[in-house]
């Protein structure tokens, strides 16, 4: 069981996304709802799938990743999704079917949707599971 640490850039989870780079810690999604989301460690082959859509969308995920062997092959990662104590979602999740959040409020988890380097069109989803990412550092870029 694995999980794997990349930088992630050009991504909207609102109205209002503003233009950063973050490192994240991406798991595969189990299932995802206001009251329960349940994140699994990647298998082999899931983990190969994901790291062939990060190599095919580079710009989104610019610079090197590291892949961590895990014991734990599930769990619980947040209870209810709260609006979100700081300026960002905690969690970030990729889906074929994003619903994005257009509202004010940022909850802990957002859908995501990855675009391209200006901002203008969306990059395609093409794997046939959901991950989510949990943000471990984050920094704005400047214009």
């Amino acid at each position: 069981m694995y999980t794997i640490n990349t930088q992630l850039a050009y991504f909207k989870y609102n109205l209002d996304s503003k233009k950063l780079i973050v490192n994240i810690k991406w798991f595969k999604l189990d299932t995802f709802s206001n009251l329960n989301l349940q994140a699994l460690s990647f298998n082999k082959s899931d983990l190969e799938l994901f790291k062939r859509f990060i190599a095919k969308n580079q710009p989104n995920f610019p610079g090197s990743y590291f892949v961590e062997q895990t014991t734990k092959e599930g769990f619980a990662m947040l209870i209810n999704n709260e609006l979100s104590q700081s300026a960002l979602p905690y969690y970030l999740i990729l889906s074929k079917n994003p619903k994005l959040n257009l509202g004010n409020s940022i909850y802990q988890a957002e859908m995501i949707i990855l675009m391209d380097e200006n901002y203008e069109f969306p990059i395609d989803y093409t794997l046939d599971f959901e991950v989510i990412g949990k943000i471990e550092v984050y920094k704005q870029v400047k214009e």
